[in-house]
């Protein structure tokens, strides 16, 4: 063999090694990715037009994403409800924006699995009451419970307008709050009562108005008074060691906010203990349209 051949076999030798050390290097840097599951799981608030902003958004800071959302309203079925939920098998972290659903034994199972083996949950708005089962049936107790349980607490009402909310000047610090340089902002969406669980983390609160009441929950009596204040963003750990950002902000205005958007970003970063964006880094921001009628 001439010595102008054995020079064109390893340089072919050299193009090949390179060429498999990019794709190594490429499936490395893909594996290094945190898969990030969002399941749309309500048209309430039309999550379906803002979560997929906010992938795309996940993607620009090197998240992978995938998105759970079927056709229609998923509040009206009881089959194929969240096609794709299976997702969560393989997920780092799941933003979920649900409410009022009956799933299927077959989809359930996913969630379930993925809530106990403590992942990382981000729940926006309505997650608080995702579920609306029958008495009779054996997940009844997870109406309240998901929200309780897994999120922090239950749905306890709504009041009525927009609702004033202020960073939390203790908790300014924490990694969620990184960057959030406004301290009050208004939000149109109404404000939610809560009844947080023990080790909740108050980051923003809120103050709103609404109709005095009386209401009986399942967990016990609550008055609502005319003019309310609560916690609207918090960080916990649930029970089986999860971390949770839970929030009622989620209104499509709220996404065009820069301190709920940094925030979001913030809690997804925090989530999978990734470094969490410098401040120079715009976050997006996006005027999105309601599109249901539900206030």
């Amino acid at each position: 063999m001439g010595k102008i051949e054995m020079l064109q076999i390893e340089f072919k030798l050299i193009i090949v090694f390179g060429v498999a050390m990019l794709l190594c290097g490429t499936v490395f840097a893909q594996d290094k990715q945190p898969h990030v599951v969002l399941v749309v799981g309500t048209t309430h608030y039309s999550p379906e037009r803002s979560l997929p902003l906010f992938a795309n958004e996940l993607e620009r800071f090197g998240f992978r994403t995938t998105l759970v959302m079927g056709e229609g309203d998923p509040e009206k079925k009881t089959e194929n409800v969240l096609p794709g939920i299976e997702a969560l098998d393989k997920a780092d972290v799941a933003i979920l924006f649900m409410r009022f659903l009956k799933l299927p034994d077959n989809e359930w199972m996913h969630i379930e699995n993925f809530v106990k083996a403590g992942k990382p949950i981000i729940a926006l708005r309505t997650t608080t009451h995702s579920f609306k089962y029958d008495k009779e049936h054996p997940r009844f107790a997870w109406n309240d419970d998901f929200g309780r349980r897994v999120i922090g607490t239950p749905y306890i009402v709504h009041q009525s307008g927009m609702t004033h909310v202020s960073v939390v000047p203790k908790y300014k610090s924490h990694p969620i709050m990184t960057h959030v340089s406004e301290t009050e902002w208004e939000s149109q969406g109404t404000l939610y009562l809560t009844r947080l669980e023990g080790g909740c983390i108050p980051l923003v609160t809120g103050t709103g108005t609404g109709k005095a009441r009386l209401l009986e929950k399942r967990f016990g009596p609550v008055r609502v008074n005319e003019s309310e204040s609560d916690i609207v963003a918090w960080a916990w750990q649930n029970e089986w060691g999860g971390k949770v950002f839970g929030t009622s902000f989620g209104h499509p205005a709220d996404f065009a906010s820069p301190g709920f958007t940094r925030m979001l970003l913030n809690s997804v970063h925090w989530a999978v203990d990734r470094p969490l964006p410098e401040a120079h880094r715009e976050v997006a921001t996006w005027n999105i349209e309601r599109g249901d009628k539900t206030k």
